[in-house]
């Protein structure tokens, strides 16, 4: 390698001298740049991110309000009243509801027996054999009320029978057997 620089003259090995120079220098100068340019395109994202993120803040809020009051809503739809109630007192509470949508649908409530269902995977069955009299229509507003007002109600078993001779709207005996799902604690 000597002898190659030996025959360079003064002018060609200041200007090989300069090039070394410039790239050593050039080096250097992305080895403590580059990582600080790097970090300054993420940070400018971030900060891009967060501002969008702040324009956006007053939906995202609305859309989690939202959020929280559908699954309120399938809550309800799933148990109704009684989804905090303890086991002991839903019998009470789904008696008392029974004779609440009796009365609103002109329709006698004769009895109701609570008892206990089979066990449906991870779901404990709660059984309500209930006996009704009333017009047609009367009862099917009846199942109605009782199906929206209880969360998830099953009608497991239904019998119907006339109580009277007439022809128009005879009274009629509706035996159901409703069932409700709880998931087992």
């Amino acid at each position: 390698m000597l002898p190659a620089l030996e025959k360079l003259d003064a002018r060609e090995f200041r200007l090989a001298l300069l090039g070394i120079g410039l790239v050593v220098t050039s080096i250097a100068i992305s080895a403590a740049f580059l990582p600080k340019v790097k970090e300054y395109r993420a940070a400018a994202r971030a900060v891009t991110v967060l501002e969008e993120a702040k324009e956006n803040t007053a939906d995202l809020e609305q859309q989690l309000e939202e959020r929280y009051a559908k699954i309120e809503d399938l809550k309800f739809q799933l148990h109704g009243d009684m989804a905090n109630l303890p086991l002991k007192q839903v019998e009470s509470y789904v008696i008392g509801r029974l004779q609440k949508i009796s009365w609103r649908n002109d329709v006698d409530l004769v009895s109701v027996e609570p008892a206990l269902g089979q066990q449906v995977q991870i779901f404990s069955e709660m059984l309500f054999n209930i006996e009704l009299i009333g017009e047609y229509d009367d009862i099917y507003r009846w199942l109605w009320d009782a199906k929206n007002e209880l969360g998830f109600v099953v009608v497991k078993e239904y019998a119907m029978s006339r109580r009277d001779n007439v022809d128009d709207n005879p009274k009629l005996l509706a035996e159901v057997s409703l069932a409700s799902y709880r998931a087992k604690q």
